[in-house]
């Protein structure tokens, strides 16, 4: 049979186990994450505006070129004009006039656009500026609280620390290196009761009696085959 003091060692890391489930179900805990993800989702839309402005900024710089292209065409279109002779060459003229008239009316548009843009990055930053605060002191508040809580379970943790370094003092060390393995594995418990002659005591599975038998013989435990614990046969 597995050792006494290593079932008790196994007991108290569930005890372990389950102070940590109740800290992460804490109130003050499920909050401050919430009000973390609520920063990070700041910050990260703080970031995505910076790049937009950034590439607005672009845009416009490029936009205003393209205006003094197009003005300074129309300034010599403007001077051209008045030396034209004849009604072919002023409708040809008049048609190129217009359409740089056109463009310089796109990138205008195209202005507007940027600066109605910018005005609505602008205004989505300074709602963000004025939660950000709010969240920070929403989020420390909540981690001062969790700390009490915390604080208050850590007498009782290092107690239960204390316990299993005394057991550990007497389990074998090849069973607890079984055990560290598996449990590391996220399989709890780890060792478990033969149940009703061939089910495991973890995930109730039965195995073939003659199996089980064969096996419990040789060694006072076996390996779950189908969920990988360790069955003990109790005496």
């Amino acid at each position: 049979m597995i050792q006494k003091e290593m079932l008790e060692y196994q007991n108290i890391d569930k005890e372990l186990n389950r102070i940590e489930k109740d800290l992460r179900k804490n109130e003050f805990y499920i909050k401050r994450k919430q009000y973390k993800s609520l920063y990070q989702s700041c910050e990260d839309n703080v970031a995505k505006s910076e790049a937009k402005t950034s590439d607005l900024r672009a845009q416009l710089a490029q936009t205003r070129q393209s205006m003094d292209k197009v003005n300074a065409v129309l300034e010599e279109y403007f001077k051209e004009i008045k030396d034209v002779e004849g009604e072919d060459e002023l409708n040809y003229m008049t048609k190129k006039l217009n359409d740089e008239l056109d463009a310089l009316n796109a990138l205008e548009r195209d202005i507007k656009r940027i600066a109605r843009e910018g005005e609505e990055i602008l205004k989505a930053l300074d709602d963000i500026n004025a939660k950000m605060p709010k969240i920070t002191a929403l989020y420390n508040k909540c981690g001062e609280e969790f700390n009490k809580v915390t604080e208050a379970q850590k007498p009782h943790i290092a107690e239960l620390r204390a316990q299993q370094s005394e057991l550990k003092k007497s389990i074998d060390p090849s069973v607890f290196e079984i055990y560290k393995k598996i449990s590391d594995g996220q399989i709890h418990p780890v060792f478990v009761p033969l149940v009703n002659g061939c089910q495991c005591g973890g995930c109730r599975m039965e195995m073939p009696k003659a199996v089980v038998d064969a096996q419990l013989a040789s060694k006072d435990y076996m390996r779950c085959e189908h969920c990988g614990r360790i069955i003990y046969k109790e005496q």
